[in-house]
């Protein structure tokens, strides 16, 4: 609760900015850089494993302005899953039951080529929309009592992500970033199928200069 109080407060100053009047200069030819704190919501077959929000994560990812409205560049982050079962009898896979505590530990690190459209490029509120393609870096690994197994794989993801830009001030090329993801992981190991998500985050971009 604390977490999502501070995210609250952030979102709420930049929203203040707006009540000023202000025209941003121009994002052609401008490279930006957008780093953010993230969490993140396992959906769908990913829930078996882990059914608790994660809210240790960032994303990070640079891209030049085409034009006003267009930016592509490349994009990348991180986030953590944990969770830990209570103790409960599990069949093995070598054949028996045992009594034991599962803990599931999944880390994944997005790289991807990132694009970006800017509706309103010369608003005090600008909403955009953006995807990205690539791959996605995991680290699997899961403690059932003395038995353990991992598996560090790269596979196909996707992320496409609305969200607003909010400069700082009149002809700022700073500001904050509020969006909502969803991240397409398919995945493939221990019985999981997919590791897909679904999250949203706040950052801060700024120019590269």
């Amino acid at each position: 609760m604390k977490k999502i109080s501070i995210i609250a407060s952030m979102i709420a100053g930049a929203l203040l900015v707006t009540l000023l009047p202000h025209q941003s200069q121009a994002q052609q030819g401008v490279t930006k850089l957008n780093i953010g704190y993230n969490i993140a919501s396992p959906l769908g077959s990913f829930k078996d494993e882990v059914n608790k929000t994660s809210f240790r994560g960032w994303t990070a990812n640079v891209l030049y302005g085409v034009t006003d409205k267009i930016s592509v560049g490349l994009g990348t982050g991180y986030q953590d899953f944990y969770q830990k079962y209570p103790r409960a009898n599990y069949k093995l896979v070598e054949g028996g039951d045992i009594s034991a505590v599962v803990s599931n530990s999944i880390q994944v690190v997005p790289i991807l080529a990132t694009g970006q459209y800017n509706f309103l490029p010369e608003g005090p509120v600008q909403p955009y929309a953006g995807v990205g393609v690539g791959g996605n870096l995991v680290f699997y690994r899961q403690f059932l009592g003395e038995f353990s197994s991992s598996k560090t794989k790269f596979g196909f993801a996707v992320r496409p992500e609305a969200g607003v830009y909010i400069p700082f001030g009149r002809n700022s090329r700073s500001g904050i970033t509020v969006n909502a993801n969803y991240n397409y992981m398919p995945f493939n190991y221990n019985g999981v199928k997919q590791l897909s998500n679904w999250g949203g985050g706040v950052g801060v971009k700024f120019p590269l200069e």
